[in-house]
């Protein structure tokens, strides 16, 4: 499964709506990116790339 090495975030399940409004569920994912942390290469989101870079500390994953 996609999911950020860090936080632990994965997919979201949303409905795709149709012009006549029927709902299909489909898979919103993540943007993962390899990033270095703690010294090794993980695929980390965009948000916790973007926090570890300013310095905040990250939600870490349970």
């Amino acid at each position: 499964m996609r999911q950020c090495a860090i936080c632990g975030k994965g997919y979201k399940r949303v409905f795709a709506r149709s012009h006549s409004h029927r709902a299909t569920i489909k898979k919103l994912q993540i943007n993962l990116q390899w990033t270095k942390f703690a010294g090794r290469r993980v695929k980390a989101c965009t948000q916790c790339i973007k926090s570890l870079g300013k310095g905040k500390p990250v939600k870490a994953a349970a």
